[in-house]
């Protein structure tokens, strides 16, 4: 099998003409993607823009209690230019250990735009003893 010469200037490395043509076609094609990259990115957005269901966050934003989770559950609504929808959803919830000290519960008024934070003892916390310790054994912890 026949092996190929390629071109080399005098001190051995390839020839440049070579190297020219592959980085001004790279270059070129560098161009071209990121110009298709900026338009296709263009109409994606104005798409969105227009895709978007108003009023649709208010409605799918929920704060507050769902069966043993504290939480937030935000989602949104877009729509095709045919009419396909699609609603887009989160959920991020909190059950803490039923025994903890505090009782955080958040809550919001959606017409007057208010989140509140409510934070009471809990009713179902650990009683501790008269000196603050906890009720489990202390040995083997040391108090500085």
């Amino acid at each position: 099998m026949a092996r190929r010469n390629y071109k080399r200037d005098k001190r051995g490395r390839f020839s440049s003409v070579a190297g020219a043509k592959v980085a001004g076609t790279a270059k070129a094609a560098r161009k071209v993607a990121r110009g298709a990259a900026q338009t296709g990115a263009r109409k994606v957005s104005a798409g969105a823009r227009g895709a978007y269901v108003q009023g649709s966050f208010e409605k799918h934003l929920e704060v507050g209690q769902g069966g043993d989770y504290k939480g937030v559950k935000v989602g949104a609504e877009f729509r095709t230019p045919t009419g396909r929808g699609v609603v887009g959803k989160a959920i991020v919830g909190y059950h803490g250990k039923p025994d903890r000290r505090l009782d955080v519960t958040p809550k919001l008024d959606k017409p007057t735009k208010t989140l509140t934070v409510t934070v009471k003892p809990n009713a179902g916390a650990k009683v501790r003893g008269a000196s603050g310790a906890s009720p489990r054994k202390a040995t083997g912890r040391r108090v500085r």
